[in-house]
């Protein structure tokens, strides 16, 4: 009886554990003790399906209580889900729907594939063909249908691809699994030794040991991406074919991970400014705020409503918690800023493009009470600034599409003339912003611009980032122009900015460059999966798992902090008392040279085209023109799902167990 229940009741509990400590927002090592407990609870029941085989009664039939458990799991899944959709409270709701649904199916096909040998043989073949080919289907159509579609239409073609992945398809290849072993088993059975069906079941064994090796390679390259995708293949293939539990375990704990949110700290009393003497400002986009850390203050990595991921890891926090020569911060800086987040509303005018044609509009990001500057003019008369520092430009230039397009097929490169167009007016609207930004402070407050830091290593060859030479030069150059332009801003603004050159090599200085150290050691996120807080709806959305890429992580702030400090050290004038800085109202109102106009903007009421729907429409026609490497991709995976039915077919088949309670209607 306990060898029969036990590892059952193991694997449902580690499953309520992982789930229950998934939704409750826990602290990373929480986590991970929940998943190595589920971990090892799946690996014993998986253990005890292979060693007992199929679950049978007496008789050789599927237990009926099985077929009444997976029944109810799945409705409850069902119901559960339709609950959320109807706008019933709870933000747990789409998990915990996801994963009593995935528990069902899972139990069903345990069900069906235990049946006895002999029946529902060809029943086996013709719903495993029906199911794969309906996926099929249904990929072609949404392939066609959905760059042609928006709004709800588009969402519902998205629900039925879903369903279509990751059910159909799952179930298909599972009861084509079932079929295939059951017939490679009854064809040794009839050679007597069963030698040739062994010899295919140990060419399986090949095969999947290749893989592995293949695995260690790329790994040992460092092709972590490239290495993680074929481990998850070859893992998920052995899985579907095995008939346990491991397919189900997998999926389970990878919807738990992505439900799971990073962990949230307090805010530090060392970021409440008021009442300061020697407050440090820090203002500007996600290279200031600390994206790209593994874990954000309260409040401000919530999907949909803030997600500014304000770290405690930043440098800035860093600086005022440990340099004496700040006793507190004001911390503003926000991911995805551009310069009309920051600007204060009153000075709009100062982002004009053209003459008689408004700027883009000037408001606050999500639940942000007001822009950057703007907030920090409404608490200005409760603290004392020593200085202010600004990371601001590489959203107006587009950085964030600039990493999607050449993380996507095809060459970036191509696309240069799109992003370079823009620097001239990110360059006027980085000086007014500075302009504006000196209105708002004493004049003896010191201002400071800060560069971008050169995320890739000028070398010949790179292992380990999924990049062309010609793209990573691409990025190295573009990063140098960002970086003139923010120069040539704090110049062009008049207003006593400094700018802080030095922090353009501090990766580089401390070796921490992609392609300088191995991606596990460099300062700076390559490629970086992690969810949000938030809604589920937030959570479960794809577009909101890589927002680390490309962003220095907890080394490379720890890099950008050092060298701010030297660079302080090295300027000891600029915290004593200065001489005050021009105002805007003291600078000269020549006007620069009007600049061409770029073939697309990157901010909104330009009048003309948004750079981000050209790019995104070359990133479709590059992938749609490489389907055909499609074909080997997918008739590899048919080796591996081949070659792992014939090594699955090689274990013994459980026997049917008198005793077994399962039997008990």
């Amino acid at each position: 009886m306990a060898l029969w229940w036990g590892p059952r009741v193991m694997f449902v509990g580690g499953a309520v554990l992982l789930v229950v400590e998934s939704s409750r927002g826990v602290p990373l090592w929480e986590l991970r003790l929940a998943l190595y407990v589920f971990g090892a609870c799946s690996a014993v029941f998986i253990v005890r399906q292979l060693w007992a085989g199929h679950q049978r009664g007496p008789g050789g039939d599927t237990p009926r209580w099985l077929v009444r458990a997976a029944a109810f799991l799945t409705a409850a899944g069902v119901l559960v889900l339709v609950a959320h959709l109807a706008g019933v409270e709870g933000d747990a709701l789409p998990l915990v729907g996801s994963v009593l649904l995935l528990l069902g199916l899972g139990w069903f096909v345990e069900a069906w594939r235990g049946a006895k040998p002999g029946q529902q043989r060809q029943a086996l073949l013709w719903w495993g063909v029906s199911l794969c080919a309906l996926t099929v289907v249904t990929a072609i159509a949404a392939a066609f249908l959905l760059p042609r579609t928006k709004g709800g239409l588009f969402l519902s073609l998205l629900i039925v691809l879903g369903l279509a992945l990751f059910v159909a398809l799952p179930l298909g290849l599972n009861v084509l699994s079932e079929w295939g072993v059951r017939r490679l088993r009854r064809r040794s059975s009839a050679a007597g030794d069963g030698a040739g069906v062994g010899l295919v079941g140990y060419l399986g064994i090949a095969a999947i040991v290749l893989c592995v090796l293949a695995v260690v390679c790329l790994g040992y390259l460092d092709w972590v991406l490239a290495a993680v995708l074929l481990a998850t293949a070859l893992v998920l293939v052995l899985a579907v074919v095995s008939n346990t539990h491991a397919d189900v375990a997998l999926v389970l704990a990878a919807l738990c991970l992505l439900a799971a949110a990073p962990p949230e700290h307090p805010k530090s009393q060392a970021l409440l400014p008021a009442g300061g003497q020697r407050v440090l400002v820090a203002m500007g986009d996600s290279y200031m705020s600390g994206e790209g850390a593994s874990s954000y203050f309260e409040g401000t990595d919530d999907g949909g409503r803030n997600e500014c991921r304000r770290s405690p890891s930043a440098y800035a926090v860093a600086l005022a918690t440990e340099d004496r020569r700040f006793d507190r911060a004001l911390f503003l800086a926000c991911s995805g800023a551009r310069t009309y987040n920051v600007i204060a509303k009153a000075d709009a005018n100062l982002l004009q493009v053209k003459e008689g044609k408004p700027g883009p509009r000037i408001e606050a990001q999500g639940d942000e009470p007001g822009t950057q500057i703007d907030q920090l003019t409404s608490q200005a008369s409760s603290f004392r600034p020593a200085l202010v520092i600004v990371a601001l430009g590489g959203n107006d230039a587009g950085f964030a599409i600039l990493g999607e397009a050449c993380i996507a097929p095809g060459d970036c490169e191509d696309q240069e003339s799109a992003f370079t167009g823009n620097l001239p007016k990110v360059r006027k609207a980085l000086a007014a912003t500075f302009r504006s930004l000196r209105k708002a402070l004493p004049a003896d407050v010191p201002i400071v611009a800060v560069p971008y830091p050169q995320p890739l290593a000028p070398v010949g060859r790179c292992t380990g980032v999924a990049l062309t030479k010609t793209e990573r030069d691409f990025i190295h150059r573009f990063v140098d122009q960002v970086d003139k332009t923010v120069s040539d801003a704090a110049a062009e603004a008049k207003a006593g900015v400094e700018y802080l050159a030095e922090m353009k090599d501090s990766l580089k200085d401390h070796q921490l460059q992609l392609c300088q150290a191995r991606k596990s050691k460099a300062g700076i996120n390559f490629v970086d999966i992690e969810s949000v807080n938030g809604f589920a709806a937030q959570r479960f959305s794809p577009a909101k798992w890589i927002h680390n890429s490309l962003h220095p992580n907890e080394r490379g702030h720890k890099a950008m902090r050092d060298t701010f400090t030297t660079w302080l050290n090295n300027h000891p004038v600029l915290l004593q008392h200065r001489t005050p800085a021009p105002t805007p109202h003291e600078q000269a109102t020549s006007q620069a040279l009007p600049t061409p106009e770029p073939e697309c903007s990157m901010t909104r009421n330009a009048g003309n085209p948004h750079c981000q729907n050209l790019i995104r429409a070359w990133e479709l026609e590059q992938t749609r023109v490489r389907w055909p490497w499609l074909v080997p991709i997918l008739l590899a995976l048919a080796v591996l799902w081949v070659a792992s039915i014939a090594v699955f077919s090689l274990l013994p088949v459980g026997e049917p167990r008198p005793r077994d309670p399962a039997s008990v209607a």
